[in-house]
């Protein structure tokens, strides 16, 4: 069987994440075609026999790339439009297309690229840069084998979960797609408040990043549901029950991150319209 054909609209940071993982994938069998016009950061492919990288679809299509298997569409949503217009033969080469953009839905990609065009989504988030990210990825009308390579080429980064709802796509992306946002934003949170108390920047810094790290790798270690894990810690009439009390108030963190999550709902949804 001749190796799958890849093209990769995109090598940006997440771009770059996943092709490195996909290199790096001895099961792969693929060859892939990277359209990126900021090339300084690529030049590691000259190396790559597998790859070969174009700063547009037009020097690709010059060079007669062959046929994709799999056009991979990771830009951001905003250069979406701009980005399809671009590909010309490429876009009706390509059996199938993958977009990892937040908010862009079935319907509005093939209202581009064509009625019967075939259109998968996905949702990673940025611990995809260390292989540690989570992907929802939603087949759409692709057959069997395009899904199933899809996922392949997803779980380069990490793990996969797969969605049958595409409506599903805007919560993922309020949750896992910016949630390292969130997580990032308590070790944040979590330092200043060790400085108010009176350690030195640099300690709390470390002391809260520690700890958030710590604790995300202790939950995705064990099976314990995140509930039990918090009980296990907290001592009836300890630091860690006064502390909970404040955060676990009717105005506490879980109502604010409802909120927080249903307002970037909201804007994937208003993205997709």
């Amino acid at each position: 069987m001749a190796p799958a054909q890849i093209t990769l609209i995109g090598c940006g940071k997440m771009g770059s994440a996943m092709l490195e993982g996909w290199l790096a994938d001895s099961s792969l069998d693929a060859k892939f075609t990277i359209i990126e016009p900021d090339a300084a950061h690529l030049a590691w492919l000259e190396a790559e026999p597998r790859a070969q990288h174009f700063t547009d679809c037009a020097a690709a299509i010059a060079a007669k790339t062959p046929p994709s298997t799999i056009a991979v569409l990771a830009v951001k949503p905003q250069m979406m439009e701009e980005a399809l217009a671009a590909m010309g033969e490429i876009a009706h080469n390509a059996q199938a297309f993958l977009s990892i953009a937040a908010g862009i839905p079935s319907r509005w990609l093939q209202a581009r690229l064509g009625a019967n065009s075939v259109i998968l989504r996905a949702m990673p988030n940025t611990p995809a840069a260390i292989r540690q990210g989570i992907t929802a990825l939603y087949g759409g009308n692709a057959d069997t084998e395009t899904v199933a390579l899809a996922a392949q080429l997803l779980r380069a980064v990490g793990t996969v979960v797969s969605l049958e709802d595409e409506s599903l796509m805007d919560a993922v992306t309020a949750v896992s797609g910016s949630g390292p946002a969130y997580v990032f934003l308590l070790a944040e949170a979590l330092s200043a408040a060790g400085e108010d108390a009176g350690l030195p920047a640099a300690l709390s810094r470390q002391l809260a990043e520690a700890t958030v790290s710590g604790a995300g790798s202790l939950m995705s270690a064990s099976e314990t549901p995140p509930a039990t894990l918090r009980e296990n810690v907290t001592s009836k009439g300890g630091t860690t029950a006064a502390a909970l009390a404040v955060l676990m108030a009717e105005d506490g963190l879980a109502p604010l991150m409802r909120r927080a999550v249903a307002a970037a709902k909201a804007r994937s949804i208003e993205l997709g319209n």
